[in-house]
């Protein structure tokens, strides 16, 4: 299953963990209309330790005939002054060059994408069978 959506960024912010490597926190503005229990399902099957699915978060940014994809980890999401918002992380990169793409002056400047897949194990095409039971045979 996937789901893509036109975003808005609202906020970023770069930090450092406790081992002090360096991540990029990012809230991105969903519109209205979110299917919000698709992305609650995506968010807690990345915290299952036992997991079958596979998900992705991709944010695509548009900018200036650029095209960039960024993996991303997600942390939730939360509603902040009457907008729903989907917190999300990624390393650091200073080849990225965030801030600058993101000109608050000029929003219309970069088009950015948010995508979410749940990546479903393929179901084996003969499921193994149980050979020892007993099917009603009777055995001499």
């Amino acid at each position: 299953m996937k789901e893509t959506m036109t975003v808005k960024l609202d906020a970023i912010k770069h930090e450092r963990d406790k081992d002090g490597y360096a991540f990029t926190t990012l809230h991105l503005e969903l519109p209205s209309g979110t299917d919000l229990k698709f992305l609650q399902k995506a968010h807690r099957l990345t915290k299952k330790t036992e997991k079958r699915e596979e998900v992705n978060f991709t944010l695509i940014v548009y900018a200036q005939g650029d095209r960039r994809k960024w993996p991303l980890r997600s942390k939730g999401s939360k509603t902040k002054d009457y907008k729903v918002v989907a917190v999300v992380e990624r390393l650091f990169n200073a080849h990225d060059r965030a801030e600058l793409l993101f000109d608050p002056a000029d929003p219309r400047a970069v088009e950015l994408t948010f995508e979410v897949e749940i990546i479903e194990p393929p179901r084996p095409l003969f499921p193994p069978q149980d050979d020892d039971k007993d099917e009603g045979r009777l055995s001499a």
